[in-house]
């Protein structure tokens, strides 16, 4: 198939990652509601396959914006503001805001203390902002040792760099470099955390575990040859999340029920370490593919993600408050949950209209862009 130029895509792409970001909202809204088979499956859909997509798609268009930029150096200078003032707010402001409402701020009578027991949902920004360096490392690496056109005369041996088995090993060995990852820190972090910091360095786990993703989408900007040979059919990626299904459904269906405490505990983590591990690049070929062939966006959905990232910085304390103010009343969970997603999108899509667009410094606070940015292009995560 044809892959198109790079600006053909970058529009389907940011759309797709706007709808990534935006199931974020439906996550968190199933907090509490988790005993109830359908919003138990939202987590274990969403760990599965959505931020590990995310971070591929973040991946892909830093690798196209750096390409476009004269001084790479400046374009890390950029970036590392532009994420790491939204995330200065986050910790300053908003984090606390939720630990104030769950009642979970630490004793700030001693040093060290940490201003939240919990990163919460921002801990992508902390991801986002190392994976910067990252890209440039790996930007003056190839410049000085040419390890595109290694990886592009690799796939033009014909022993793997035809069609499908192309494709296998791409998704097969990112799939392998996450476990590897996730595995390797846990067994570093075990033990080692104190209990006022093991929440948000639990975390760090996911960071480094979706750095192979990110690193895929950066070389999939680099090089067209990659980029097709990943995306070269959907039949290997729909195998893998169908079998992945299929395995999560007899898993959680009630084969675990079978087995002990103990071996459940084991054996269901490896399960869910399996599927956050090679969904996100299975499904990341078909968000690819299914980015390509975009051409229009309706209105409605490009201003919703035009207003993705405030969104997403700003939902989760509306859903706690929500929740907290709906747990005094006997709701139907599925009227519970509807509200606070209504209400959560509601208010902060308002947000975004009503002070981000019309106030430059909030839309520097919350979404990281220059007053002299113009273009949504510009925005944080591009």
């Amino acid at each position: 198939m044809s892959i198109g130029a790079p600006g053909t895509r970058i529009e389907g792409l940011s759309m797709w990652r706007a709808i990534l970001m935006l199931g974020g909202v439906l996550l968190h809204g199933a907090i509490s509601l988790e005993h109830i088979p359908v919003f138990a499956a939202i987590p274990l859909i969403s760990h599965a396959f959505r931020m590990g997509s995310f971070m591929l798609i973040s991946g892909l268009l830093c690798g196209y914006a750096m390409a476009r930029r004269r001084s790479p150096l400046a374009w890390l200078g950029r970036r590392s503001i532009q994420i790491g003032v939204p995330l200065l707010v986050g910790l300053l402001v908003i984090c606390p805001l939720i630990g104030w409402m769950l009642d979970d701020l630490p004793d700030r009578t001693r040093w060290p203390f940490v201003l939240a027991h919990d990163w919460y949902h921002l801990w992508f920004l902390v991801a986002l902002l190392a994976y910067a360096p990252l890209s440039y490392a790996f930007h003056q690496w190839d410049r000085r040792y040419g390890v595109i056109v290694r990886i592009e005369q690799a796939l033009a041996d014909r022993s793997i760099g035809s069609g499908r088995s192309a494709q296998t090993v791409v998704l097969l060995a990112t799939a392998l470099a996450c476990c590897a990852l996730v595995m390797l820190t846990r067994q570093i972090l075990a033990g080692h955390i104190p209990p006022g910091y093991a929440a948000p360095l639990s975390h760090i786990q996911l960071m480094l575990g979706y750095a192979p993703f990110y690193l895929l989408g950066f070389l999939l900007a680099r090089s067209p040859m990659l980029f097709r040979a990943a995306t070269h059919s959907i039949r290997m990626p729909v195998i893998i999340l169908v079998c992945v299904g299929i395995v999560y459904a007899g898993w959680f269906g009630g084969v675990r029920l079978a087995l002990d405490p103990l071996r459940r505990a084991i054996v269901g983590d490896l399960v869910e370490l399996i599927g956050m591990a090679i969904c996100p690049p299975a499904a990341s070929v078909l968000i690819l593919r299914s980015a390509i062939t975009i051409r229009t966006i309706p209105t409605i959905v490009r201003r919703f993600a035009d207003a993705s990232f405030t969104i997403y910085i700003l939902h989760f304390p509306v859903i706690i408050a929500a929740k907290l103010v709906l747990m005094h009343i006997a709701w139907n969970p599925y009227v519970e949950f509807s509200i606070t997603i209504v209400a959560a999108s509601a208010i902060t899509y308002a947000a975004h209209f009503l002070a981000v667009e019309r106030f430059p410094l909030m839309s520097f606070l919350l979404n990281g862009r220059y007053p002299d940015s113009t273009k949504q292009t510009e925005a944080v995560l591009v």
